[in-house]
């Protein structure tokens, strides 16, 4: 017997039109489970040069701060200093491959010794802080992937997931503005 082409290919419209019109076949596509985190950013490399008097003693008092949340700070990259006092210095922190802004205040202190508070103002998402939030909100479980930090850039996407009334829920965490504040909502 021969087939034509025209022949072959109605047969072959038949069969899949039959396939889908199945009233039985009601089982939805399985749905792709989501990456967990998010993209990751490019990597900010600190300068080769060593940290200078003002820096060192800067991340010495900022980095047991920044450890409890979980984040590794590697480095302080702060503009030249005049010594004039008070002063205040807006300088880079290299926190697990992202870059933030550090504040740092200084001021003339006792005995003609400078005193300085230092802290990381903007431009990172911790995501050891993100796990602690989903968790007051009553998920279990949290889960926002590998990475300790992402940079505060609006409209930046967290995927997490946690166990909300016995149930795997995913959520996203978008990053709305550069101190890092996030928006949850349903994934």
């Amino acid at each position: 017997m021969r087939w034509s082409h025209r022949g072959a290919s109605l047969l072959l419209l038949g069969v899949l039109a039959a396939c889908g019109d199945d009233p039985g076949d009601t089982a939805e596509p399985a749905r792709a489970q989501p990456s967990l985190g998010a993209p990751a950013p490019s990597s900010a490399t600190p300068p080769a040069e060593p940290m200078d008097h003002v820096e060192e003693p800067v991340a010495a008092r900022l980095a047991p701060s920044l450890e409890e949340e979980d984040l590794t700070l590697e480095y302080v990259d702060c503009p030249r200093w005049d010594g004039v006092l008070p002063a205040n210095l807006a300088c880079k922190g290299y926190v697990d491959g992202v870059v933030g802004e550090v504040d740092v205040e200084l001021a003339k202190g006792r005995k003609g010794h400078v005193e300085f508070d230092a802290w990381l103002d903007q431009g990172v998402v911790a995501t050891a802080r993100l796990v602690r939030r989903l968790e007051d909100e009553g998920y279990a479980d949290v889960d926002c992937g590998r990475r300790p930090a992402y940079p505060a850039e609006p409209g930046l996407r967290i995927v997490c997931r946690g166990h909300a009334e016995g149930e795997v829920e995913h959520v996203v965490a978008t990053v709305v503005d550069h101190d890092g504040s996030v928006r949850i909502e349903d994934y």
